[in-house]
């Protein structure tokens, strides 16, 4: 470093200090409009809060919203109880105070403003709670605290420095201040210039100090002060040090060239670096402002603008060049400004914080909704200022409105709907019943009492049992949806079926809510009713049917065996009487007879052939077939071709292969007595996983429309084959024949 000289006291630095906070930034500091906001009920659920309450409590809209702001928020009350603070907010509609936030990890202490939001009844509806992180403006007092007791104790010790540089550069004299600043003794600074390879010099900006600017060179050269001129110097080992540096030159009697200089030197580290820290906090504040979705402004009391951030301004309709003017002195809307004088006049006469409502249009013409506080600042000022801050609830109002407008819709499609709707909460046990519960129980409104109990005393006895097992399970397992019929008695005494749907909605496990519908199907249980009667009667006639089929085959039987076998029989009985009476010839008689016997004995073989189904099982499926086959041709002359292979056959079941020859039996007793034809052709295959059997003749065939198929034999036909799952369709027509097409799946039921 270059000779530097001169005189300095620290009183200006002292008196920099006392003027900065006379400004009021420190205060601005301390009174910003709040950054966190959170809006509850009287009995602090939470219903809303701002974008920087939830980035600092970790809201979000699922979890927050509805919960108890004290259970939620871990916090502690700082020179005063939380009851005494809840006293005092209810009785004086206000409260201010400091708390702090413990979450874990994080603490932080906000100074708390609390206020109640009334209706025009004076009911509490709402209470606004606003806060803003202070810890840094703590801190701040606090370094500050220690700057100042540390320039103090500079002035009490004469921490000025003071310097007498020579002519050549050289130090004269140097006190013991000066040569603690340096870092030397007093002795060692004797003799040395003040310029050393350890210290680099610098200016506020950073940049080098050029040595030609320093006081003790400009002194000595042009005899010129110079006044707190600043000067860093960083030493090779790190330390950093700003000095204030006054210079005034020496002159000799007559002497118009300077003999030496004085340097009074100041160490202002410390104040430096508070100076930067405000500035810098001054600057933080103003950023933040500038980018704060809410709106902040201050006024004096006379209507001037002092500050107002950008989104204010942009808001009102003003521009930064209105800053410093009043109100009535602003181009913009009548209304707008009255406002503003209005309520400023009201904090100005009450002194207490104001909180309402407001709705701005812009100058694009769209209207928008604000929360607004408007609070006297608490400085020390000639004029009294008014501070404020509102923030947008335009999409909370919107969603209020859209809310409303959901509800309406939800009562008209309730009481248009046939069902009658009900809501219960489970907290309170409220039932909400809409208004077509009442249409069709015929209870009058003021007779409905809304809780479960009411509605299931009204359950029919043979049911409530049923029902209450039923819900408990349903309780016990969680189990969301719920569906049950019981009847329920009317106000008149009579019953309904009832069918009742319900949703259940668990909130962290927790059951909360239950919606439900309740549909009256009385009619459909009296169609249901009928249904199953119809089916009893149905079936009756089926058994009837199958009782008359089994008599008729008894009485065939008996046909057979009285016209067949019983005649036979009494022929060869006549021939062996004769034989036996007659002296002669009696071998041929009883040849006679014993055709007859044989007869006999076949047309028995014959019937017990019809009716047994050992056939199938020894002989098999074609045997059984065969012996239809020539039973046919011997009878009526007809020709029976049968197109079945003994692939198809095996992947029928016996049972299966049982229901094909009963139903071609049947069919080939109905073409022997009523086909009149010479031929016929059964065919079975397998088609598409299907077996179909097909049973065709070539005779007169009938009109379907005239002649029914309710005949004992397609009965019996229809089902056996339905008892298999199939299908029978009949294809005929007057002299074309008939053709029965029978498919059913080749795996059994």
């Amino acid at each position: 470093m270059a000779q530097i000289a001169g005189n300095i006291s620290i009183t200006p630095a002292i008196n920099l200090s006392v003027s900065y906070r006379s400004t009021g930034a420190k205060d601005e500091l301390e009174n910003p409009a709040p950054e966190a906001v959170i809006i509850t009920d009287p009995h602090f659920i939470i219903t809303g809060f701002n974008d920087i309450a939830a980035d600092i409590c970790g809201f979000n809209s699922i979890t927050a919203h509805g919960q108890q702001l004290f259970s939620l928020i871990p916090f502690e009350m700082i020179g005063t109880r939380l009851s005494v603070a809840i006293k005092t907010l209810f009785n004086n509609g206000y409260w201010k105070g400091d708390i702090l936030f413990n979450n874990g990890d994080k603490k932080l202490i906000f100074n708390t403003c609390c206020n109640a939001i009334k209706d025009h009844t004076g009911t509490i509806t709402s209470i606004v709670i606003t806060s803003y992180n202070i810890a840094r403006r703590l801190k701040q007092e606090k370094d500050l605290v220690i700057a100042e007791n540390k320039y103090q104790t500079l002035v009490e010790a004469l921490s000025e420095g003071v310097l007498l540089i020579n002519a050549d550069g050289t130090i004269a004299a140097a006190n013991k201040k000066a040569a603690e600043i340096f870092g030397v003794s007093e002795h060692e600074m004797k003799g040395k210039v003040l310029r050393s390879a350890e210290w680099k010099t610098v200016k506020e900006d950073g940049s080098e100090f050029p040595e030609a600017e320093y006081p003790a060179v400009i002194a000595l050269q042009t005899g010129a002060e110079s006044n707190n001129v600043v000067i860093g110097l960083e030493h090779i080992n790190g330390r950093k040090i700003w000095l204030s540096v006054n210079c005034r030159a020496i002159f000799e009697e007559q002497l118009t060239i300077p003999v030496a200089a004085v340097l009074s030197i100041v160490e202002i580290t410390a104040v430096k670096e508070i100076n930067d820290r405000l500035s810098e906090s001054e600057s933080v504040f103003r950023s933040f402002m500038k980018d704060s979705p809410t709106l902040g402004w201050i006024y004096d009391e006379d209507g001037i603008l002092l500050y107002g951030n950008p989104r204010f301004l942009d808001i009102i309709g003003l521009t930064t060049g209105t800053t410093g003017k009043n109100i009535s002195a602003v181009k913009r809307s009548a209304e707008v400004l009255a406002t503003i004088a209005k309520r400023n006049k009201e904090v100005l006469q009450n002194g207490k914080t104001i909180i309402v409502e407001e709705a701005v249009t812009g100058r694009d013409g769209t209207t928008r909704f604000y929360l607004s506080y408007w609070f006297l600042l608490p400085i020390k000022n000639k004029k009294k200022l008014i501070g404020g801050h509102a923030v947008e609830i335009t999409d909370k109002k919107t969603a209020q409105r859209e809310t409303g407008k959901m509800y309406e819709r939800y009562q008209f499609a309730t009481n248009a709907s046939s069902d009658a709707i009900w809501d219960m909460d489970i907290a309170t046990g409220f039932i909400y019943l809409s208004d077509t519960f009442s249409a069709f129980s015929g209870y009058k409104p003021t007779e409905i009492i809304p809780t479960p109990e009411w509605l299931f005393e009204k359950i029919h006895e043979d049911d409530k049992n049923r029902i209450r097992i039923n819900i408990d399970h349903c309780l016990k397992n969680n189990i969301i949806n719920w569906e049950n019929e019981y009847r329920f008695r009317l106000a008149d005494g009579s019953y309904r079926f009832l069918l009742d749907k319900a949703h259940a909605i668990y909130e962290e496990g927790k059951l909360t809510r239950v919606i439900g519908a309740m549909q009256d199907i009385t009619g459909r249980k009296k169609l249901e009713a009928q249904l199953l009667h119809e089916q009893v009667q149905k079936q009756k006639m089926i058994n009837q049917a199958t009782i008359n089929a089994q008599e008729k085959e008894r009485n065939r039987i008996c046909w057979e065996l009285h016209d067949n076998v019983n005649q036979l029989l009494m022929s060869a009985k006549l021939h062996i009487c004769v034989a036996k009476n007659k002296g002669g010839g009696p071998t041929e008689l009883l040849e006679k007879a014993n055709e007859y016997l044989l007869m006999a004995v076949e047309e028995i073989r014959r019937l017990s052939k019809t009716l047994t189904s050992t056939v199938i099982t020894n002989a098999g499926l074609k045997k059984g077939l065969a012996d239809i086959a020539s039973t046919m041709l011997l009878l009526k002359n007809i020709k029976l071709i049968i197109h079945i292979k003994d692939v198809v056959v095996v992947k029928l079941s016996p049972d299966q292969q049982l229901m094909v020859y009963r139903i071609i039996q049947e069919q080939s007793n109905n073409i022997l007595k009523y086909a009149e034809t010479k031929e016929a052709v059964i065919s079975l295959k397998e088609v598409n996983q299907n077996m179909e059997l097909v049973i065709s003749d070539k005779g007169k065939g009938f009109d379907k429309a005239t002649q029914k198929t309710t005949g004992i034999g397609f009965i019996n036909i229809f089902n056996r084959v339905d008892a298999y799952n199939g299908k029978v369709e009949i294809i005929t027509a007057p002299g074309k024949g008939c053709t029965l097409v029978i498919t059913f799946p080749i795996k059994a039921p």
